[in-house]
């Protein structure tokens, strides 16, 4: 039978119906019009239209894509959330530009999106790697993609269509862990390196005297690096953390971190930003903690801190609990890259081999680990959310703790 057409938009024939798809507050019918390929096309779309309508759905964004969708996500949501940390945001904006964004797999309409194509994408992800262009060399280039970065790319989509489904876009979301199946290889590599406790950088006892004997306080002069590297050394702290530490958190014998300083994305507009050096909570719970140290280094702080209240009064300030202990020259916050350049600078006029700043935190865990510091107690100065992460540095100490246990039954071996 010949398909019947009543009307023609375009120059193409189509069959139109109007349906009635509710009312207004003053009983005034809500009229909806539906254009189909035949008479049956058009009673089909009517049908699924009212479904979604029964269901809860918001028909009005039937056609957004997971592209659009997640842009409004991120831009006039998450950026303007009390609940997200700018890091949760920059590493949810950083998927979205990498693998969402000018993607095939962002053209998929979220209230039709099922778990199959971003199964097969995470696949091929995995597989073949993504091409990122690199605004240095300014090309393209092939990157591989790890098991855990799927994973977190997953999550950012997993987050973003429970987003959805809270706004009636959507009723499932296909990114659930119950739908994917992050891939990888659960077997293993036959030939896999032993990479236990690898990436431990600390310095040995001859190095680490080196380092102190450059730097003892030095009357008349700027000891801010020189304070600032011991206080890591008998501390432990991160770099965010160190530089972010207020005078009211630096106690007798105690150091409460309470803040880390980031150099945050701040968005001007969705496409355009700008670096700024803020004060946020730390990365974790965990990281939120005291640390004691030697009383006797609270002498040594309480001459830095008579230096900082004369240059603060230099540059018009005052210096006060609230303020940064370690500042630069005009009373500005330390930037990361900043502290990198003097750090290698340091190490390199008293001739030791380069280490990452990270390497005086490894060295403070490393030489609590050698004196017999508890597992836990370690765990809590360092601030790791995980004990697993603390163990490494008694692996990395004391590798030969393991044969001696297994030595313990090796009377049970006969010849």
């Amino acid at each position: 039978m010949a398909k019947k057409y009543n009307c023609e938009k375009n120059g193409i024939p189509y069959f139109r119906k109007t349906k009635t798809i509710g009312h207004k507050a003053d009983g005034t019918a809500v009229k909806k019009e539906f254009y189909g390929d035949g008479e049956k096309d058009c009673d089909r779309q009517i049908e699924e239209y009212m479904d979604k309508l029964k269901s809860g759905l918001n028909v009005d964004v039937e056609n957004l894509t997971v592209e659009q969708g997640m842009h409004q996500w991120l831009f006039d949501v998450l950026l303007h959330s009390k609940n997200i940390k700018s890091a949760s945001f920059e590493k949810h904006e950083c998927n979205y530009r990498n693998y969402i964004k000018d993607r095939k797999i962002g053209c998929i309409c979220v209230q039709n999106a099922v778990s199959l194509p971003f199964q097969r994408y995470y696949n091929n992800l995995y597989q073949n790697g993504i091409k990122i262009y690199n605004k240095k060399t300014k090309e393209f280039e092939n990157k591989k993609v790890s098991s855990d970065k799927i994973s977190d790319l997953n999550k950012t989509l997993r987050a973003f269509f429970n987003w959805c489904i809270r706004q009636h876009y959507t009723l499932d979301n296909p990114c659930s862990l119950q739908n994917i199946e992050v891939p990888g290889n659960a077997d293993g590599e036959e030939d896999e390196l032993d990479i236990e406790g690898t990436n431990i950088q600390a310095f040995n006892d001859k190095e680490i005297q080196i380092i102190i004997n450059n730097l003892k306080y030095k009357s008349g002069e700027d000891n801010t690096f020189n304070v600032m590297i011991m206080l890591d050394i008998i501390t432990g702290l991160r770099s965010g953390e160190l530089r972010g530490l207020k005078k009211k958190f630096v106690e007798k014998n105690l150091i409460k971190v309470r803040n880390t300083l980031k150099n945050a994305k701040i968005y001007d507009t969705s496409t355009a930003y700008h670096r700024e050096l803020k004060l946020i909570k730390p990365k974790s719970k965990t990281s939120i903690r005291n640390v004691y140290y030697p009383t006797n280094f609270y002498l040594t702080l309480q001459k830095y801190f008579k230096e900082q209240e004369l240059k603060w009064k230099a540059n018009q300030k005052t210096f006060d609990e609230n303020s940064l202990i370690f500042t630069t020259k005009s009373c500005k916050p330390i930037d990361s890259k900043n502290f990198l350049r003097a750090w290698e600078r340091f190490l390199k006029k008293i001739k030791i081999d380069y280490k990452k700043p990270h390497s005086l935190r490894d060295t403070y865990a490393t030489t609590l680990v050698r004196r017999g510091a508890k597992l836990h107690d370690v765990k809590a100065l360092l601030g790791h959310s995980s004990i697993k992460i603390t163990e490494k540095y008694y692996i990395f100490v004391f590798p030969k703790d393991k044969t001696d246990t297994a030595n313990l039954i090796s009377d049970l071996v006969t010849l």
